[in-house]
């Protein structure tokens, strides 16, 4: 982890260093150098962010064409069939500007930065030699960086104090159980409002684009609204009840405000650079009024599957994909 944790402390010290150097205190400029880190690594993580939702984007206006070539191969397990299929597959992605990698490459990097940032977050706030003089050093952070972050305070209370010290260290760092928890509180309520409030706008977007011809996709979707209030506790029961530092609590509540500015923000860029698609708006439309009338008849005891109508049917596959860019007429939001 040394690798990730090295360039992130160093971005902490570099801010710090500029904070200095404008006049702020060296103990004082610690809490918004959490702050300024986060700012730093979302920055650099955006543009990935955003190639990330364009393919995606551009997957699901695709989604008609993929499913009329699924109709055209259903059945056929024939090898050169099947290779046929998923060469066409790869042509129609390709030409309607969809790429895999874009949709990996923005976990593979942002798995790593923000499990590097969290521990040397959670390093520099809960060291193991707090009691004594001297601190080892961490990172780029050395003896004297660790000492000054760790006598920094966010509203009267140490960066490094959580609700459940024990009381020989609620000692060493002058404070209370009362008054870790006075802040830690509403930090913890801020973090966990963003978080739901962000998930809550996901599920309403995958909602919006949700591929009701697939299983998979439906059984997510349903997993992902029984995680909602898992995702709304997690953050008050490890913050208040956990050892979570008062420094990461800040890095939580600033972290989660950008994540729903920029899932609000980019699906906004998307809605205006590449609307949803007449092709999919009606294939939507059809496959919900299929699955719909599905549960109707197995309801009824029946088990067969309504054909798709006329105005589901996908665009030739062969066609010519429309530019995500172009903004012309035949293109929409997808609003309520």
């Amino acid at each position: 982890m040394q690798i990730i944790e090295y360039p992130v402390s160093l971005v902490m010290k570099a801010w710090h260093a500029a904070l200095t150097a404008l006049g702020m205190d060296a103990v004082d400029a610690w809490p918004l150098t959490i702050l300024l880190l986060v700012l730093t690594v979302r920055l650099i993580l955006l543009p990935f962010a955003y190639r990330a939702q364009h393919s995606s984007r551009m997957l699901i206006n695709l989604r008609p064409a993929l499913a009329a070539l699924d109709r055209e191969y259903a059945g056929n397990k024939d090898p050169e069939a099947v290779k046929e299929k998923m060469n066409r597959r790869r042509a129609l992605q390709r030409e309607g500007g969809y790429r895999m990698r874009d949709g990996c490459i923005p976990s593979l990097i942002q798995i790593p930065v923000f499990l590097g940032l969290y521990r040397i977050l959670l390093t520099v706030s809960r060291p193991t030699d707090l009691e004594n003089a001297e601190h080892q050093s961490i990172g780029a952070l050395n003896s004297t960086d660790v000492d000054q972050f760790l006598d920094a305070k966010v509203f009267g209370v140490p960066l490094p104090a959580y609700s459940v010290m024990t009381d020989e260290r609620f000692t060493f760092l002058g404070t209370t159980s009362s008054e870790v928890f006075r802040v830690a509180l509403p930090l913890c309520t801020i973090a966990a409002i963003l978080t739901t409030l962000n998930m809550a706008y996901s599920v309403r977007r995958n909602w919006m684009t949700l591929d009701e011809d697939s299983a998979l996709a439906r059984g997510l979707f349903k997993f992902l609204i029984g995680m909602t209030p898992f995702v709304l506790l997690f953050p008050l029961f490890f913050g208040l009840a956990g050892p979570a530092p008062v420094a990461i609590m800040c890095y939580w509540v600033a972290n989660n405000l950008w994540t729903v500015a920029q899932t609000v923000g980019l699906n906004l860029v998307m809605d205006r650079k590449a609307p949803y698609t007449e092709e999919f708006l009606s294939h939507r439309k059809d496959a919900a009024a299929r699955r719909k009338q599905l549960k109707q008849a197995k309801k009824n005891g029946a088990v067969a599957l309504p054909a798709p109508t006329t105005g589901s049917e996908a665009p030739d596959p062969d066609s010519e994909v429309p530019d995500a860019d172009t903004g012309e007429a035949g293109r929409h939001r997808l609003d309520d």
